[in-house]
């Protein structure tokens, strides 16, 4: 990086007027104004601040992007999509080929979309902890990994939403979203931590809590966040675990296992969601050289019961037996 930008970029940190920036780095307001496009074009959130003195421009480091509730997708009589979740690259057990796996099941399927519910980067560390996990230090050589690596395939749709790895990337200043959705045009940005779809008349939540803590906590965030918690369906990411339960808003709740190859995790996963109707199908996938259907669980929407009884949500079950 030139000099003159990393000056820029402490200058912005602060706030600053873009008199104050000409007098500061000795160039025309021309360049100035060119030189922070290219910055946005990087992924800075440069944002115009107005107060009652006039007009600053700055660097943010706090979500800017409101609750996405704009996203619908229409549907026929049956509809298909695959979830993942905490790809993690950039960390040392990053594994790009699981998520390829995903990819080539949805075109053998003829499934169009897919979702990814955050955890894209490994991202920064916070107070350099846990930094011996990265294996690319420098942020914008991780999301080029991305938007370079990442499975492309034609008529295959990614929406995704950006979790708290992802989040601390705006600690520098650096919002991804903004430059996956300038390279890739086949990866559409629903929000950071939740986003509500509608998919035909279902509505759908997309989660990555920020915190750690237990089921109840996070459902209780959504309770805080929308006026009508109400979903059909809440896809969640960040816990790395695979669960289904019904929450105390009958909403069916699917935790999705993370998509990489942490030594904690002996089974990434995935799912395949199907709605036919008012019935969702749940399919539970185990990713490795050869996707593996785990279980499949069936649910009516109105009301929601249980229609085929499952022993899922537990790899360690199928490890045992495996190891017997």
């Amino acid at each position: 990086m030139l000099e003159i930008d990393k000056k820029m970029i402490d200058l912005l940190r602060n706030g600053v007027t873009l008199q104050k920036m000409r007098l500061k780095l000795e160039i025309y307001d021309s360049d100035i104004v060119k030189k922070i496009n290219l910055l946005n074009d990087k992924g800075y959130s440069i944002h115009r601040v107005f107060n009652e003195y006039g007009v600053k421009f700055q660097i943010l480091d706090k979500i800017v992007t409101p609750l996405q509730d704009s996203i619908e997708i229409p549907i026929g009589a049956k509809f298909s999509f695959l979830v993942i979740s905490d790809t993690h690259l950039g960390n040392i057990y990053e594994n790009l080929s699981l998520v390829d796996g995903v990819y080539k099941y949805a075109s053998e399927n003829n499934i169009h979309y897919v979702f990814h519910l955050g955890d894209m980067i490994e991202g920064c560390t916070l107070n350099n902890q846990n930094s011996q996990r990265i294996k690319r230090l420098d942020i914008h050589e991780q999301v080029d990994y991305v938007t370079k690596k990442y499975p492309k395939i034609d008529n295959i749709n990614t929406i995704y939403i950006l979790g708290n790895h992802d989040y601390r990337c705006l600690t520098k200043g650096i919002d991804i979203s903004k430059i996956i959705e300038h390279r890739r045009l086949d990866m559409h940005f629903a929000g950071y931590k939740n986003s509500r779809l509608k998919i035909g008349d279902k509505v759908v939540l997309l989660q990555h809590p920020f915190m750690i803590d237990n089921t109840n906590k996070y459902d209780s965030e959504i309770r805080d966040l929308y006026v009508n918690p109400k979903f059909d369906l809440v896809l969640r990411g960040h816990t790395h675990q695979n669960g289904i339960y019904l929450n105390q808003d009958n909403s069916i709740v699917v935790s999705v296992p993370a998509c990489y190859s942490s030594p904690s995790r002996k089974y990434p996963g995935a799912y395949e969601v199907e709605f036919t109707g008012d019935n969702v199908k749940l399919k539970s996938l185990i990713l490795g050289d050869e996707l593996e259907i785990f279980s499949i669980t069936n649910y009516d929407l109105k009301p929601k019961v249980k229609v085929i009884p499952t022993r899922i949500d537990k790899f360690n079950e199928r490890l045992s037996k495996k190891n017997k």
